[in-house]
């Protein structure tokens, strides 16, 4: 999808703060066909770090044949918002049954990590209302979320056959917003990012311009606005980044469902890999 540039109105805040309102409710109400048939695909586990202030229910995807001596991508999905909790449960829904679909799977095996970040708490530690805005990173402290899963990822690559080159991250909207915020904080630890519907910090680019980057988002999107990827996009081409952004053409904030029905996204998702250090 060609990147085109317009310029957009932002609706009234009341409007964006009931439509997320809405959003939230909608991806809430998972429905069970939907994730019984995941959970039965995954492993549940629970980090537990005494430093932390809360532990971190997470759901492992394994794949079902691995070849002795190969190691595998690893794909960390961080939920929106309405997927928070403590259930193990909410973080799934339509995001991660797309992510699993069998003709991504056809690709090649990963393993897939999905943490459940508490109610009360965010990927990233800014507890505001939409509408969203890019932010100064070093005004907030990185949230135990983001931590423990970084620290999960850690214990995942120390006993499971991953490819640590191959470490790549995405997340939706919430979720979209902590994809920005942990490349930026930690960069180095992965390959690729498929930010979608997110905020960043503009300010923080020069340290992600040799990342392989696809973000997504929507050209009608009120929660998060469109200038917050436009943003990110200026300052990374600004230093010679690839990066790519596809702004979704009369979409809202649910950009997640172009980003993650077509193909072609994991496709190049998995053709990366980390570049030397």
């Amino acid at each position: 999808m060609g990147v085109r540039i317009w310029a957009l109105g932002i609706s009234a805040t009341a409007l964006a703060v009931l439509a997320f309102q809405l959003t939230r409710r909608h991806k809430r109400a998972s429905p069970d066909p939907v994730v019984r048939p995941l959970m039965a695909q995954m492993q549940a586990a629970v980090h537990r770090n005494p430093a932390l202030a809360y532990p971190v229910p997470y759901q492992l995807f394994t794949p079902s044949v691995t070849e002795k001596g190969v190691r595998y991508p690893l794909v960390v999905y961080l939920h929106g918002a309405g997927g928070r909790g403590n259930d193990n449960q909410k973080q799934l829904g339509l995001d991660v049954e797309r992510i699993l679909a069998p003709e991504v799977k056809a690709l090649g095996p990963f393993f897939l990590l999905a943490p459940q970040c508490p109610d009360g708490d965010e990927w990233i530690n800014r507890h505001t209302s939409p509408p969203f805005r890019t932010y100064t990173q070093s005004d907030f402290p990185e949230s135990d979320a983001s931590k423990a899963t970084l620290e999960i990822v850690q214990e995942l690559l120390a006993r499971l056959p991953i490819d640590p080159d191959r470490v790549f991250i995405t997340g939706a909207s919430m979720g979209g917003s902590g994809t920005w915020d942990l490349i930026t904080r930690h960069p180095g630890v992965f390959a690729a990012a498929i930010p979608v519907t997110g905020v960043g910090d503009p300010s923080r680019a020069s340290v992600i311009t040799k990342l392989p980057i696809w973000a997504f988002h929507g050209t009608r999107d009120n929660i998060s606005p469109i200038e917050n990827s436009r943003a990110m996009r200026r300052a990374l081409q600004d230093l010679g980044s690839g990066a790519r952004f596809s702004e979704l053409e009369g979409v809202g904030h649910d950009s997640w469902n172009q980003a993650y029905t077509q193909l072609e996204t994991f496709r190049w998702l998995f053709q990366q890999r980390r570049s030397a250090k």
